[in-house]
């Protein structure tokens, strides 16, 4: 009875054993998958990563950051030479010098509008138009088709980049790079043709359909002045941490403007900030319409802090269970250990024992239990 007992005992231990090892497998493939998904979101990113790309080799700190201004708030390029000029100033205080051949900072701005569009082979279509100023697509290196990016070098503002599904549109065909289109009747050259983003946010992110890329010189002569710059982005020498941020938010010195690190945002600081204030991203009393870029940032960041969330609670079983086990493990260790002690100094003191019998020439006692118990009685009694 007490055999099958045991043995019923066993084969339950022997399930629950099984049962916990399978459940930790689980939890721990599931964490590594929330890992691979959360890398897999934020790699593509590509529009934040300024700041490794201008930094390259040469072991200089720097941030990439982003401004946007709310429709309320009218900031053209005269306000980006002023901003230019504080910075300069801020940094020449702070006496930072650039290593030869290089700079401290870089930047770039933008604002969005919808233009008419027509080539000699296709018919007139309305597109989306991206108005860039300064270093925009070394923040938005898009993948090139055919032909060239623009370039704050060009001396003629009457190139434009355009989009693959703007280029099958208007000519039927993706490689067009030097092909002359009207827009709004006025001339232009197509110097490239990009891909949009596929990644997963950009996806979502990017609704506009056909678009097109060209000089905010031009798209505001086009307009008859008066077009506001809607989003600033600059990569800045960060000495200390907050460095860039700080003078950048004294150089623009709006409270309604929304500032963002972006180089910092994907970070495990920035992930935990999100999941505390989970909820109050939405609570901005500026009306900002975000550039599609920041939108699918925002999207991965979300996705970034949930998977987070999702790879603590995967992993806190197997923690526990490695912890109980490593528990086990030391307490068995110690007393394995000291039970292996005291057979060391037992047989330390044997072999004392029998040296000194040895050089006393005297024969090892063996004693009865039974003797040394009635021995005790007599003496008692």
């Amino acid at each position: 009875m007490g055999g099958s007992e045991n043995s019923k005992l066993h084969q339950i231990f022997t399930v629950k054993r099984i049962i916990i090892i399978a459940v930790n497998i689980l939890c721990l493939a599931a964490f590594f998958l929330c890992l691979f998904i959360s890398a897999s979101i934020r790699t593509p990113m590509r529009s934040q990563q300024a700041a490794g790309v201008w930094g390259g080799q040469s072991g200089e700190r720097f941030a990439q950051l982003s401004a946007f201004f709310p429709d309320s708030n009218y900031f053209n390029e005269d306000n980006i030479r002023n901003l230019r000029a504080a910075l300069d100033n801020s940094l020449r205080l702070a006496s930072m010098e650039s290593a030869p051949g290089r700079t401290l900072y870089t930047d770039a701005w933008s604002t969005e509008g919808e233009v008419s569009i027509i080539s000699e082979r296709g018919p007139l279509t309305n597109a989306k138009v991206i108005a860039v100023g300064g270093d925009f697509f070394m923040f938005h290196p898009l993948v090139l088709r055919d032909g060239s990016y623009l370039s704050p070098n060009d001396v003629m503002k009457d190139r434009i980049v355009i989009d693959e599904d703007l280029a099958w549109r208007l000519f039927g065909a993706a490689r067009v790079a030097g092909f002359n289109v009207m827009i709004n009747n006025q001339p232009f050259i197509i110097a490239g043709v990009i891909a949009r983003e596929s990644d997963f946010a950009n996806r979502i992110a990017y609704t506009d359909g056909a678009g097109l890329f060209m000089s905010f010189e031009a798209y505001s002569d086009m307009a008859g002045g008066g077009v506001s710059i809607k989003s600033y982005e600059i990569v800045l020498s960060d000495p200390l941490t907050g460095f860039a941020l700080t003078e950048l938010e004294k150089a623009i010195s709006n409270p309604g403007v929304h500032i963002v690190e972006n180089s910092a945002r994907f970070s495990l600081e920035n992930s935990f900030e999100l999941i505390r204030s989970f909820g109050q991203r939405g609570t901005r009393t500026n009306a900002i319409a975000f550039p599609y870029w920041e939108n699918a940032a925002l999207i991965a960041e979300d996705w970034t802090a949930l998977l987070l969330v999702l790879s603590l609670l995967f992993i806190i079983f197997p923690v526990v269970c490695t912890i109980i086990y490593v528990v086990i493990l030391i307490r068995l260790l110690i007393k394995y250990g000291k039970s292996y002690i005291k057979k060391l100094i037992a047989k330390k003191d044997r072999r004392q024992y029998e040296k000194y019998l040895k050089e006393h020439n005297e024969e090892p006692q063996i004693y009865d239990v039974d003797d040394i118990i009635r021995e005790v009685k007599d003496e008692t009694y």
